[in-house]
């Protein structure tokens, strides 16, 4: 059997090697996603619809989605977003917003913020998950028939949001049961922890909660097209087992290969087969 993680983009069967764009770095990868991002909104504003996007914290930075915005001349009145998820305290209410790690925060900050009054979302059409009430998006997202677009990245254990395999959760584990998991409160995995650590506040696990709610597998699937983003290092490894290899519970973003519009954007970093380094790398190698 070939070697998933030696194998080039080039070298990709043509049906999975003909929806992934390389770009050079996370600039051109950004303003490759809004760009994607301000079509459908105009195609949507040109018929008067709304635009449903499910939209991660992390792989993208949504400043650049406001300055297209701006740029063309839309408006994001006709726009409903819909977060992937948000971390919950200790008693299982949404973190505040003036917690450093708070994605609703992150939102109004890189985007919202950044657009004019006259053409931010309706507030009503900033759409977090509930923990007091996580039927309401599956609701929603069931009563169109999906979101639009969902732009999504994989954790460590090949997270999607925070669908964590089901052997570190205690959930169901046959693909079924996975495949048709909804909005749900639930307790964050140890690995996926330690990435966000590493990734996200040197090494600080102490502030980042347990805790968190999060859409499932079935929202995320029945989006009407799928944008996956890599642009870490390590991303080169999960982007592999992800599309190439087999279709399980036990690497959630494997789903992603059921996706019938499915495309994918990689920096040439994630692109690049994974280097080993038994000494682990410092972060300041040339």
């Amino acid at each position: 059997m070939q070697d998933i993680y030696a194998l080039t983009v080039e070298q990709l069967p043509a049906e999975l090697r003909n929806r992934v764009t390389v770009v050079e770095n996370v600039d051109a990868l950004n303003r490759r996603i809004a760009a994607e991002f301000a079509n459908l909104l105009a195609e949507k504003q040109a018929r008067n619809e709304m635009l449903t996007a499910i939209c991660p914290v992390g792989p993208l930075d949504y400043r650049y989605f406001a300055r297209e915005v701006v740029r063309r001349g839309l408006s994001c009145r006709g726009l409903r977003t819909i977060n992937m998820d948000e971390y919950l305290d200790d008693r299982d209410r949404l973190i505040p917003l003036e917690h450093p790690l708070s994605f609703r925060r992150f939102m109004e900050e890189t985007f919202f913020s950044q657009l004019p009054d006259e053409i931010r979302p309706l507030p009503e059409n900033i759409v977090f998950p509930d923990p007091n009430a996580p039927e309401k998006v599956t609701e929603l997202l069931d009563g169109i028939g999906g979101a639009d677009i969902c732009w999504a990245g994989f954790g460590i254990t090949g997270h999607v949001a925070f669908n964590d395999p089901p052997s570190l959760t205690g959930e169901p584990d046959d693909l079924v049961s996975f495949r048709d998991c909804r909005t749900r409160k639930l307790t964050i995995s140890g690995p996926s922890m330690a990435q966000m650590a590493m990734g996200g506040t040197n090494g600080n696990m102490d502030i980042i909660p347990k805790r968190a709610i999060s859409v499932g597998m079935h929202e995320l699937l029945q989006a009407k097209r799928f944008h996956l983003t890599f642009m870490r290092n390590w991303h080169a490894g999960l982007w592999r087992r992800a599309l190439l290899g087999p279709i399980t519970p036990e690497f959630p973003g494997s789903l992603l290969q059921e996706h019938p519009a499915l495309t994918v954007t990689m920096t040439k970093l994630a692109a690049a087969p994974p280097v080993l380094n038994t000494a682990q790398a410092t972060g300041e190698e040339a």
